[in-house]
């Protein structure tokens, strides 16, 4: 009996909690974010003293934890409306040594101010992809890149490499067409 209550609390916790936010869970694949992480900042920020990242629904932190694995200019900044994976990210980040660099806001994804970033991460829905699309539009304006994971971006003009839909837009608000990133 105390096994099948602990298990009800453990699904209440890790995925009922977090829908009364609009926060459901689901974990981007960790081998292939570091790929395209790393062949986007090898890429196009290799002259760049700091890359900013930020993962926009960061759940647990693994986007954050495998971008500042990739190179030591790279800072990500995860945000999540959820408390409780922000508490375990930054208690993470603190035990790895890597807050300085890896960090953590609770917060909405649609409050937050994205200008300053050179890399926009997300795994939402679509509905909230477009939103946050809308979001860039608007606010953003220097040069970055938008990765979307599984979610065509339909705004934003993008390339798809294995499961994510890539744009890359200046300062004009204008979407370029820049060489396809190479995953290898």
């Amino acid at each position: 009996m105390l096994i099948i209550l602990s298990v009800i609390i453990g699904v209440f916790t890790y995925i009922l909690l977090p829908m009364r936010w609009g926060a459901a869970y689901s974990p981007s694949p960790r081998a292939k974010i570091s790929t395209v992480l790393r062949s986007v900042i090898e890429t196009y920020y290799k002259d760049k003293d700091v890359v900013r990242i930020i993962d926009l629904g960061s759940g647990f932190g693994r986007v954050c934890f495998e971008a500042v694995k990739i190179d030591r200019r790279v800072v990500c900044h995860g945000v999540d409306i959820d408390p409780l994976k922000i508490l375990w990210s930054k208690a993470i980040a603190r035990i790895k040594g890597i807050d300085a660099r890896a960090t953590f806001t609770r917060g909405n994804i649609l409050e937050i101010d994205l200008e300053g970033y050179d890399i926009i991460y997300m795994f939402l829905w679509p509905g909230i992809v477009l939103k946050i699309e809308e979001k860039i539009l608007k606010e953003v304006r220097k040069e970055c890149i938008v990765i979307s994971l599984e979610h065509p971006l339909r705004l934003l003009k993008s390339e798809k490499v294995d499961d994510f839909y890539i744009a890359f837009i200046d300062s004009a608000k204008e979407i370029k067409n820049k060489e396809a990133v190479n995953i290898a």
